[in-house]
C-alpha cells in the first residue's frame, strides 16, 4: 500500500483531476487575497498546560468554533482538545479527516475531491504550530495551487521557543527533524556539525521521548568539548527547562531527561 509522504510528495503524483489544481503561474490564482475561496486555517494546540493559558482567549475561540472540517494529526488528540473548550463545539457532527505518514493515498485523493467547495477547513497537529515539521504543509501547498485562503492562527512552537531561549544563534539555523537511529548515520551527522564548528550557526533536533537519554550521551562523546549544546526540556509543561552550555559541562554531569519532549540545539 503506497502512503502519503511527510515532507517531500509530488503533488503532481496525486491522481486528481488537474482541472481542480491552479498553476502557481496562473493569473487566477494571483491578486486573490480577501477574496470568497475556501479558507484554510491553521490551529495551533497547546504544547503543555501554559499554552492552553495564553491561548484561551475569546479571540482563538470565536476563530475554531465554526469550523465543521478538520484535517488532523491525530483525530482523538483533537476531539479531546475542542472537547475541553466546553464551549458546545457539536463533537459528533464534525468531519475529521486524519493526514499522518499512515494515511494512504488513495484515502488522501478521495479526501481532496470531497472538499472542493468546503469553504472553511481547519488543519491541526497533534500539538504546537501545524504544517512545520508536520504532514498538514502537504494541504498548504495545494491549498495554494487551487487558490485557497490559508489563515495561520498564533500559537506556540517548540523550535522557536527552544531556539529563542537558547542564546544561540537565530540568524542562521537549521532545523534537522529526528536524527538518524542507525549509529554509523549519527556520526556521520555529528561529523558534519565538527565540520561547522567555527560557524555561527544553530543546528535544530528533536527525538521521541525514549531516545532522548541516549542521544545527549551521543553528542557528548562525538562532538567538540567547546561546543555548545542548548537543550530545552518540556516546553510550557510543569518541568520545564532550558539550558545552554559546553559539551564538556553536560558530560561532568550527564542529565537524564527521561521520557520528557525535548528540542536539542547546538551550535556556537
Amino acid at each position: 500500500m503506497k502512503f502519503a509522504a511527510m515532507d517531500d510528495i509530488n503533488i503532481n503524483d496525486l491522481n486528481l483531476d488537474t482541472s481542480e489544481l491552479s498553476p502557481f503561474e496562473q493569473e487566477s490564482t494571483a491578486g486573490n487575497m480577501g477574496s470568497n475561496n475556501t479558507q484554510l486555517i491553521l490551529v495551533p494546540l497547546p504544547i503543555g498546560e501554559q499554552s492552553w493559558l495564553w491561548m484561551n482567549t475569546p479571540k482563538y475561540i470565536d476563530s475554531i468554533k465554526p469550523i465543521m472540517h478538520w484535517v488532523a494529526e491525530d483525530a482523538r488528540t483533537l476531539r479531546r482538545f475542542l472537547s475541553s473548550l466546553k464551549v458546545g463545539i457539536p463533537l459528533n457532527d464534525l468531519d475529521i479527516f486524519e493526514l499522518n505518514t499512515r494515511t494512504p493515498q488513495k484515502q488522501l485523493e478521495a479526501f481532496l475531491k470531497d472538499i472542493q467547495n468546503i469553504k472553511l477547513i481547519g488543519v491541526a497537529s497533534e500539538a504546537g504550530m501545524p504544517c512545520i515539521a508536520d504532514p498538514g504543509a502537504m494541504l498548504v501547498k495545494i491549498g495554494h495551487q487551487r487558490g485557497w485562503d490559508i489563515k495561520p492562527i498564533m500559537g506556540p512552537n517548540s523550535l522557536m521557543l527552544a531556539l529563542a531561549g537558547s542564546g544561540l544563534s537565530g540568524q542562521t539555523f537549521t532545523f534537522h527533524g529526528y536524527p538518524p537511529i542507525n549509529e554509523n548515520e549519527l556520526k556521520q551527522l555529528t561529523l558534519l556539525l565538527n565540520n561547522k564548528a567555527t560557524d555561527k550557526h544553530s543546528h535544530l533536533f528533536i527525538e521521541t521521548p525514549y531516545r532522548t537519554d541516549r542521544l545527549l550521551q551521543f553528542l557528548c562523546k562525538n562532538l567538540p568539548q567547546d561546543m555548545l549544546l542548548c537543550i530545552a526540556k518540556d516546553l510550557h509543561g510543569p518541568s520545564e527547562h532550558i539550558l545552554t552550555q559546553p559539551i564538556s559541562a553536560w558530560k561532568r554531569k550527564v542529565e537524564t531527561l527521561g521520557k520528557s519532549p525535548c528540542v536539542f540545539i547546538v551550535g556556537r
